[in-house]
């Protein structure tokens, strides 16, 4: 039988180093010679009384001949000193530990601060009315209508509004990476805002105040705007003469029932980076209509109720150091400076930042992953899905788990393949130093241990409980997990050992995550803070 894994609680125990003690005579009065030389009198404490507190008799019995006392430490005072060096260094070296500790996890996606027992409500505001955006550890609020044009930010640690300022009506703040919306966010804060006819860039400081702004222009179905990597803007129009008919396209309603049309040709996309303020333009690249095979790239519904296509429609987003652009016809990616990342040859490749330097490419067609440098050149591939996590503590940036078709491998970000194992898994819910946690395919899950691939534990699924999300804070792992019924459910485990610690009562309509340290509950009329 294996032996139990303790409990992944942080261990850390800090010292200091204590030099050794100097054991040169001391002699009263200091570095000015005995007390008299210009110095008053010391006390019979200070002056005849050794560091053991006891009397030492007389002036002068058993001093040297210079007629100087010699003051020496005693065995158990030294040690005294030393202990409390030590202690000190304990006590001072935790906070230090418990600091850093706590700036990991609020840097970390999906991170949150450690706390025991079922989550409970630390602060909760109203969400009616509003439109909430998360930035650099806030929440963005603004009025629903748009006819405000005051953006307020709240602290998501503490519930506090910390600023409001006047930005535009219809403001969105911050970067669009709608699957991933409470990724932490890096940069200065951006916020588009005005109407159609007259788009306005702003700049935030830190205080939330404006520092600068510029009108960027104007945007219909064919053109846009979204916020770029650091202080840029992003500019994505169609251009050109329309190419040739597209085909038969078979859209669906929102019943499902299917109806052909004859698509005619789009137009090639003008993507530009600009710089937020000053409006110079930093790069432009054009990318070629490919005439699509399915129309849900084309397809809207018109008034929410009968299928149309949109030939013209085009988005663009921004994650870390890429620059994502969509729509009929249109799918490209690019690196802040411009390069090309994605294959132009390849339909609905997926391209993400996977470190500082590298993006990794993924071909669904031939489940074939490619990691880049920022250059667009290729360097390692592997057949099978880099599965990045839902939630990490901020300690295993040195592995990249790969989904495999025989199950999962872990490779360092060089393109060295540390380990490969028979288990199977498709979602990294959790990634840590102490455990990675899997899906089994049968919404259980399975720890592995990050260094060797070896099973650490398993939970069993339970029927019509589906996990979708989890967060950590290093040593636990809170799973977030939705019901037949709807409702959501959480439940903590025990990292090392997949011991369930708590479970969290089921809530209807209400969803979970962990953003900048915060584990936020989330319903259509309220957010909350809960630990």
């Amino acid at each position: 039988m294996p032996r139990r894994r303790q409990s992944a609680a942080p261990r850390a125990v800090p010292f200091e180093v204590v030099e050794d003690l100097d054991h040169e005579p001391v002699t009263p009065g200091g570095p000015a010679g005995p007390a008299g030389d210009g110095e008053p009198p010391t006390s019979r404490g200070d002056d005849e009384r050794g560091r053991d507190g006891q009397d030492e008799g007389p002036p002068g019995a058993g001093d040297p001949p210079s007629g100087r006392r010699t003051v020496r430490w005693t065995p158990w005072a030294a040690g005294a000193a030393v202990l409390a060096l030590v202690v000190g260094g304990l006590a001072i070296g935790g906070k230090i530990e418990e600091r850093r500790t706590a700036a990991r996890l609020v840097a970390s996606k999906g991170g949150v601060l450690p706390f025991t027992g079922p989550p409970r409500e630390l602060w909760s505001l109203d969400t009616g009315d509003h439109v909430w955006m998360p930035f650099g550890g806030m929440l963005l609020r603004r009025d629903a209508a748009g006819t405000s044009e005051t953006v307020a930010a709240v602290d998501v640690l503490t519930g506090q509004e910390v600023w409001q300022t006047a930005v535009g009506p219809q403001a969105f703040c911050g970067r669009d990476v709608y699957w991933s919306a409470f990724t932490p966010d890096e940069g200065p804060l951006l916020c588009l805002s005005g109407t159609p006819d007259a788009m306005v860039v702003s700049v935030l400081g830190a205080d939330g105040q404006v520092t600068g702004s510029r009108e960027v222009g104007a945007v219909d179905e064919a053109s846009g705007y979204a916020v770029g990597p650091g202080s840029t803007v992003v500019h994505v129009r169609r251009d050109g003469p329309v190419g040739p008919p597209v085909g038969p396209l078979e859209l669906y309603d929102e019943n499902g029932d299917a109806t052909f049309v004859e698509a005619p040709g789009g137009r090639e996309v003008v993507v530009t980076l600009e710089d937020a303020l000053s409006g110079d333009v930093l790069w432009e690249n054009r990318v070629p209509f490919v005439a699509p095979t399915q129309a849900w790239e084309c397809q809207v519904l018109d008034d929410g109720i009968e299928a149309a296509l949109m030939l013209d429609q085009v988005t663009s987003r921004t994650t870390g150091q890429v620059v994502t652009v969509d729509g009929c016809g249109i799918d490209a990616a690019f690196d802040a400076d411009g390069t090309r990342l994605d294959d132009p040859v390849i339909r609905d490749d997926e391209v993400l930042p996977l470190t500082p330097g590298t993006v990794s490419r993924f071909d669904p067609s031939t489940m074939r992953s490619v990691v880049l440098d920022r250059t667009g050149s290729a360097l390692w591939e592997v057949t099978g899905q880099i599965l990045r996590p839902s939630a990490s503590d901020g300690t295993s940036e040195d592995i990249v788990v790969v989904g495999t078709l025989s199950g999962l491998a872990a490779f360092h970000p060089d393109g060295r393949q540390l380990w490969q194992v028979s288990t199977s898994g498709s979602t990294l819910h959790v990634h840590t130093s102490v455990a990675m946690v899997v899906d089994d395919g049968a919404n259980g899950l399975t720890a592995i241990d990050p260094a060797t691939g070896r099973t650490l534990w398993t939970v069993p699924g339970e029927d019509s409980v589906y996990p979708f999300g989890a967060a950590t804070d290093g040593a636990q792992m809170v799973v977030l997990s939705r019901t037949a019924d709807g409702s959501a459910r959480s439940v903590g485990y025990d990292l090392a050992t997949g011991e369930v610690l708590w479970t969290g009562t089921d809530t209807q309509d209400v969803g979970m995550v962990g953003y900048r340290g915060a584990l936020l509950q989330l319903s259509e009329k309220r957010v909350s803070r809960v630990g």
